[in-house]
């Protein structure tokens, strides 16, 4: 019997992701929310990344996957992704992490629930390379809080990220090409006039990274940074004041 739930898509970029990708996948396959798709595109891998890929679409048919010509980057397979997507929603993943079973199925509820809402993450626990626990977020769960310094990895983690695509125009789920360091916090910036960003108490999501990463991204890429709030001021009608958006760097002083 067809499902009558939505269609919900999820996003997955590859490149040399051979060690983490058969636990990815794994945990994808394994939601409690059964009508998913996982798109996957192969961004010119060197190990055995496309292979995997290849083997778990054998198994089960929700699996498209495809594969760049050539070494494209991060934007451009985003891109593709969301171009493929078939999906009323759509959600994010990256390689190296495992989502528990009911991230999926608690993000949409939540969503159905929260028509203001235009997406939606949920709490990490971070692992190291062995799957050690590292540290858990604290990311804000409410808009307000989210919206004064939406950036990836500190107000929201972007793998978590479900999002309603039916409250956007078609085409505002694009990415940035040209290797912007904040391509992610740039698009949940984008979506901030369509609807309120929000976070699941919930730790729904295991994410293989160091959390001081990010402040020391910033603090690297200071004047892109900058770049960043004057282009959502100008082009996204962006209202948070410098002050509040410079939060996080001022913080870790």
């Amino acid at each position: 019997m067809k499902s009558t739930k939505p269609l919900i898509s999820i996003i997955l970029p590859v490149h040399n992701a051979s060690e983490h990708l058969n636990e990815c996948l794994s945990s994808l396959l394994n939601q409690s929310y059964k009508n998913i798709e996982i798109l996957a595109i192969d961004d010119f891998s060197k190990d055995n990344s496309y292979k995997i890929l290849r083997e778990f679409k054998k198994k089960d048919n929700r699996i498209r996957v495809f594969k760049n010509v050539k070494r494209y980057g991060i934007g451009v397979t985003l891109n593709r992704l969301v171009r493929h997507a078939k999906g009323s929603y759509i959600a994010f993943m990256d390689t190296d992490d495992v989502s528990s079973p009911n991230r999926i199925k608690k993000q949409y509820n939540f969503l159905l629930h929260n028509q203001d809402v235009v997406a939606v993450g949920s709490q990490c626990t971070f692992i190291d390379e062995s799957g050690k626990k590292i540290g858990r977020s604290d990311f804000p769960n409410e808009n307000y809080e989210i919206y004064q310094n939406p950036l990836h990895g500190i107000s929201m983690q972007f793998e978590t990220v479900l999002i309603n695509k039916g409250k956007l125009p078609k085409d505002v789920l694009r990415f940035e090409t040209d290797g912007h360091p904040f391509v992610y916090s740039d698009l949940l910036i984008k979506l901030t006039p369509y609807g309120n960003l929000a976070n699941l108490s919930e730790f729904l999501h295991y994410h293989r990274n160091n959390p001081s990463v990010y402040f020391s991204d910033l603090k690297r890429n200071l004047i892109s940074y900058i770049k960043l709030w004057i282009k959502s001021r100008a082009n996204y009608d962006y209202q948070a004041s410098m002050k509040s958006f410079f939060t996080p760097l001022i913080k870790t002083a």
